[in-house]
């Protein structure tokens, strides 16, 4: 599983200035696409070849962000915070957030599967119940962003994917096919979940 120690422990000690201590009365934090946009050309360029070299066996390998990436996630989250007046948590929520997104934008890129398989996956996970995968998924996103090993899933949660993700896309059932599909889920999670954390975080 990927970790991305570097980045994520900086996340929860950046703090911006306005943000040093959370708010008595609080208000739902907004904009967390802020940190989508205001990168430098250099940056976007960084990140353009992170996403296009960045497969499977990077995930499966632990690499990490090219840390001139982990700067521009970290400097833009603190931009971003400062304007939209972010607490801490949802600064940190929005940093988490950036890196799933570059996660699964490069997975959806270097994928083993072919466009059909591709969006037969797609439409099965559309279909799929998303209360149950992100019950399944919330402790191995947790454990990621925490740089520690996520816990095995349970065989109900193993039988549900396959089931529901798996044969419902009619893909075969070979380890490398099962190996992306985990980390093509875990990476939607990795966008996911802290993007829904972040919208029930505050505002200062």
């Amino acid at each position: 599983m990927s970790k991305f120690l570097s980045l994520l422990f900086s996340a929860l000690v950046f703090a911006p200035t306005s943000a040093c201590s959370e708010p008595d009365q609080k208000a739902a934090a907004e904009n967390i696409e802020c940190v989508d946009t205001g990168y430098t050309n250099l940056e976007s360029i960084s990140e353009n070849r992170f996403i296009g070299h960045y497969g499977l066996d990077d995930w499966l390998t632990a690499a990490s962000l090219p840390p001139e990436i982990e700067n521009s996630i970290i400097r833009r989250a603190k931009e971003c915070a400062d304007i939209h007046q972010w607490s801490r948590e949802a600064a940190k929520q929005a940093t988490y957030y950036r890196v799933g997104v570059l996660l699964s934008a490069a997975l959806n890129t270097n994928t083993p599967l072919n466009s059909e398989q591709m969006a037969r996956l797609r439409e099965a996970y559309s279909g799929a119940d998303k209360a149950r995968i992100t019950r399944m998924m919330i402790p191995a996103i947790d454990a990621i962003l925490a740089g520690q090993a996520p816990p095995a899933p349970s065989e109900a949660d193993i039988g549900y994917l396959n089931q529901h993700i798996t044969g419902r896309a009619g893909l075969p059932a070979t380890k490398e096919t099962k190996d992306y599909i985990g980390a093509w889920l875990l990476t939607k999670g990795m966008t996911e979940i802290p993007k829904s954390r972040f919208n029930t975080s505050s505002k200062l």
